[in-house]
């Protein structure tokens, strides 16, 4: 059985720092992309596809850069248990590429539609959702069922926070600077306290019940279920070969 770190409070607060600095990161790229791209961007209020493309390509690159620095700066200052950050980065890499492309035909409907700007945060969100997934399984081992549940109440709790945000302010950029930094916080803290949590729980009634080695059912059942399966291919293993 694979054995689990414990969490520190110092290790708590080297994650949200990285969560913190990851999304900020990928904030500051989509405004490198909005003003290296001001000079290409017509003037007025017309939403013209040279702007939507703008708005995508911002979109793209923040989400990128948010994700991969995150998963970076977590991996490096977690790195007892997110040990492969090359696999995680690349594995990140890839499901993002695959995300935009299949994001594009959104972006084309929700600009003909206009509502490009919930397009774009259901990307963000899915993005870093997927994101937290992909390092918790290939980090997890026997313990990634506690980030897939964590990382799930983070999300939902970051939806409920946006729609406070957009209820309570009006300013679409206030809401866009905190986007990804907000987030990445969330995943963090609430995969934190998750871990806190949990160990206590673990240490007080020794129950391990999110560890993915921990049985339900009815675990002889299970074995002879498999060797029944095990015996029915030697069978027919056994059939082939003498034809």
């Amino acid at each position: 059985m694979n054995e689990k770190r414990p969490i520190t409070f110092s290790l708590f607060f080297l994650r949200l720092v990285s969560g913190i600095l990851g999304g900020s990161a990928g904030t500051l790229a989509a405004f490198v992309i909005y003003f290296i791209m001001l000079s290409f961007v017509p003037t007025g209020d017309e939403n013209t596809s040279i702007s939507v493309f703008v708005i995508i390509l911002m979109a793209f690159v923040g989400t990128l850069v948010a994700n991969i620095v995150t998963t970076l700066l977590v991996s490096f200052m977690d790195s007892l248990k997110y040990n492969r950050g090359k696999t995680m980065v690349t594995h990140v890499f890839i499901f993002n590429m695959i995300l935009f492309v299949l994001s594009v035909p959104l972006y084309v409907i929700g600009a003909s539609v206009g509502i490009l700007m919930p397009i774009v945060a259901l990307h963000f969100l899915l993005s870093a959702f997927v994101t937290a997934l992909v390092m918790e399984v290939i980090a997890g081992g026997t313990y990634a069922l506690l980030g897939v549940y964590s990382a799930t109440v983070a999300i939902f709790i970051t939806i409920v926070m946006a729609f406070v945000f957009i209820t309570v302010s009006d300013s679409e950029l206030l809401i866009t600077l905190a986007a990804m930094p907000m987030v990445w916080f969330m995943l963090q803290l609430i995969g934190g306290l998750a871990e806190l949590l949990y160990d206590t729980f673990v240490t007080l009634y020794g129950v391990d019940f999110l560890s993915t080695e921990t049985d339900y059912g009815d675990k002889q059942e299970d074995s002879e279920k498999e060797m029944e399966q095990e015996e029915k291919e030697e069978e027919d293993e056994g059939g082939e070969h003498m034809e």
